[in-house]
């Protein structure tokens, strides 16, 4: 009869209310607005999740455009992070968080489909 579950997250465990709770939950905070991905962050969040740690310019240079805008924005989303290695701390590297793993259904970055899996799909 507990409204919270424990439910398998990534390498770990995570408390969340059960489904029959989130009315409740809804009516006490108020619905969680979805925000929809532009497809500029979506092709700047392929590009970086499956070649990541990557720099803007690397980014820029894949997609062919400037995409500084895009990554900030994946970054306050939380879908991306900010990385600064020691050994070039002034040109950040973008990766993906456990918020995008969670947010596309992935265990892991090796989860992530494949061309190759796209291609036995049609």
């Amino acid at each position: 009869g507990s409204p919270y579950e424990v439910v398998s997250q990534g390498a770990g465990y995570q408390l969340a209310l059960r489904k029959g709770f989130w009315r409740v939950r809804d009516k006490f905070y108020g619905r969680t607005r979805q925000a929809k991905l532009s497809q500029a962050a979506i092709e700047v969040l392929a590009i970086v999740a499956y070649n990541q740690p990557m720099t803007r310019e690397n980014v820029n240079t894949i997609r062919g455009s400037a995409s500084g805008h895009t990554l900030s924005q994946l970054v306050r989303r939380q879908l991306l992070r900010i990385e600064r290695p020691a050994d070039a701390p002034r040109v950040p590297q973008y990766s993906t968080t456990q918020r995008f793993l969670r947010l596309f259904g992935l265990e892991k970055l090796e989860d992530l489909p494949h061309y190759e899996d796209a291609e036995n799909r049609l």
